[in-house]
């Protein structure tokens, strides 16, 4: 099926599998999500999340459950796109652009400041945008 697809459809496909092996979705170190999708949910809301590879945004579904953030394709789904472990994680919300008023961001960095205080995390940085300063609290 590759075969019949353009150039350029087949290097997409590559790209999206390719951040996907490369720890944007972030699966190892999250537990089995509970059949409920509200089900022990501390918060839930629409955040734009920024790809890895491509730094296109995507607008999903996030669950935030004890010390792990869930990730959906919409309300309706049970299977979760991907989880970001929390635990040693710092948050930082980001300077907001006077040109681009309505950007919301912050981001999910692994570990502490220092090397010695960085927890053994196997994701990177993940940026997100939130539509209101009220969503993003």
């Amino acid at each position: 099926m590759t075969a019949m697809l353009s150039p350029k459809i087949r290097q997409t496909r590559r790209a999206r599998s390719k951040s996907m092996v490369m720890g944007e979705v972030s699966r190892g170190s999250c537990r089995p999500v509970s059949p409920s999708l509200q089900e022990g949910a501390l918060k839930a809301g629409w955040l734009k999340k920024q790809r890895s590879i491509m730094k296109n945004w995507q607008l999903r579904w996030f669950v935030l459950r004890s010390d792990q953030l869930f990730f959906y394709k919409d309300e309706e789904e049970t299977k979760p796109q991907g989880c970001i472990p929390l635990q040693g994680c710092q948050v930082n919300e980001l300077v907001a652009n006077p040109d681009e008023p309505g950007r919301h961001l912050f981001e999910i960095v692994p570990g502490g400041t220092g090397e010695k205080e960085r927890a053994p995390i196997s994701h990177e940085s993940f940026l997100l945008m939130a539509n209101s300063q009220t969503d993003m609290d």
